[in-house]
């Protein structure tokens, strides 16, 4: 074999083991979420400095495309900034498995704000408020976020949430949260995702 093919394949074989063996670069998806969450809190509801927050997100994707944290982190902000298809499609990513309860009532929201308040939408809350109940309630009360899954899905234990969180020590528990979970199903969907 020719002397200069040898090493050319060697070279090549060394180049590939080495890349293969060496560290990922970048930094790992909790430098980008602390980064965000600096930035966020600096924002102060700035929305130039909430697409450069939108940004840190966008970068730790692209050297993480799968993780859970900076996808679910991403598609709240895209919420608040009213990128509500956008939001969805990320929160849809996450659906299988590596979604919370407070993102799978956000994503419900989000496809009631998209299509309005559709059966699809209704088993989607459901869905959500079956999640809560499987979970339990760790204070021995209902939170806001279960009482509001429950209402939104329509179904007949929401009047009884509502009632037992009013008569719990619940510190989130106050008058806004309260009138809030008394709104109209529009004005309450209006108001969250304006």
């Amino acid at each position: 074999m020719n002397k200069t093919l040898l090493i050319s394949i060697v070279t090549l074989l060394t180049s590939l083991l080495l890349t293969a063996c060496s560290p990922a670069i970048g930094e790992p998806p909790a430098h980008y979420l602390e980064r965000a969450g600096t930035a966020l809190m600096e924002a102060m509801g700035d929305t130039q400095q909430l697409e450069n927050v939108l940004a840190i997100y966008d970068e730790g994707l692209e050297r993480h495309p799968d993780n859970a944290e900076l996808l679910n982190s991403r598609a709240q902000l895209l919420a608040s900034l009213g990128r509500y298809e956008e939001a969805k499609r990320d929160l849809d990513e996450l659906h299988e498995g590596e979604l919370h309860k407070e993102g799978m009532l956000l994503r419900c929201m989000l496809q009631e704000r998209l299509e309005g308040a559709t059966d699809d939408a209704l088993a989607c809350y459901a869905e959500v408020e079956a999640a809560y109940v499987m979970a339990g309630e760790p204070d021995d009360h209902p939170n806001a976020n279960h009482i509001l899954a429950a209402r939104l899905a329509e179904t007949s234990e929401a009047a009884d949430l509502l009632e037992e969180w009013q008569a719990s020590d619940d510190p989130m528990k106050n008058l806004m949260v309260e009138e809030m979970l008394e709104m109209e199903r529009g004005e309450l969907i209006q108001m969250l995702l304006p």
